[in-house]
């Protein structure tokens, strides 16, 4: 049977019988997919920690009727540091959830994967909340449900008012990542920022995200 080669971070994952897993990764080739890890959660499985949340890992793949199966597993990043830190472990499973809730499967984007890599890295490395930020819009808009530049009429235009937050927005959508490394902004925008980018998040999914109330306790 032939088998598939796939690079991908896991987002989230749960268990099947007393040892399988399903899990839903989001990959560079395919989008978003769901894969059946048999045996997963034996002690002596040697593929566990490969497979767990947040990793960016290679994974070999073969199509069964009804699932993608797990054949092998290894991990290519485990942004540790992210896990070792509560606040950085939450920013990073809201970034997860987001592009769980807001991607469909089977649907290839490899520039989403680009940005989900790139901010993992970056908050890594540098953490801050303007990171965040930058792809909550930067997915928002590649998934078409919102534009936040000016000369796109689009769901946020009731923004574009020439006003300080209209104009972080856009440059948050249009610039590279080195760029949004550098951009400074005071508390007043970061809270005003956070709270445009939450309505539109939670109109999207008609609800609230999980990595939100554990944001809010933070």
């Amino acid at each position: 049977m032939q088998g598939i080669k796939v690079e991908g971070i896991i987002l989230k994952r749960r268990n099947l019988g007393e040892a399988d897993r399903i899990l839903t990764v989001f990959t560079l080739q395919k989008g978003k997919i769901s894969i059946l890890a048999k045996g997963v959660r034996r002690i002596t499985s040697r593929r566990a920690g490969n497979v767990e949340l947040l990793n960016r890992v290679s994974l070999y793949l073969h199509q069964a009727k009804t699932f993608l199966i797990l054949t092998e597993a290894t991990s290519l990043d485990t942004y540790q540091k992210l896990k070792e830190d509560l606040t950085l472990s939450t920013y990073a499973f809201h970034i997860i959830e987001l592009v769980d809730k807001l991607t469909a499967e089977n649907q290839e984007s490899r520039i989403l994967y680009e940005h989900l890599v790139n901010v993992l890295q970056r908050l890594s490395r540098k953490p801050r909340q303007i990171l965040v930020r930058a792809f909550e819009v930067k997915i928002l808009s590649l998934m078409g449900f919102a534009t936040f530049r000016s000369s796109t009429p689009g769901v946020s235009a009731q923004f574009h008012t020439g006003s300080v937050r209209s104009k972080l927005l856009e440059d948050l959508e249009v610039m590279s990542w080195d760029e949004i490394d550098k951009l400074q902004i005071n508390g007043k925008e970061a809270l005003e920022l956070e709270r445009i980018l939450r309505y539109h998040v939670e109109r999207v999914i008609e609800g609230r995200l999980k990595s939100r109330q554990l944001l809010k306790k933070l």
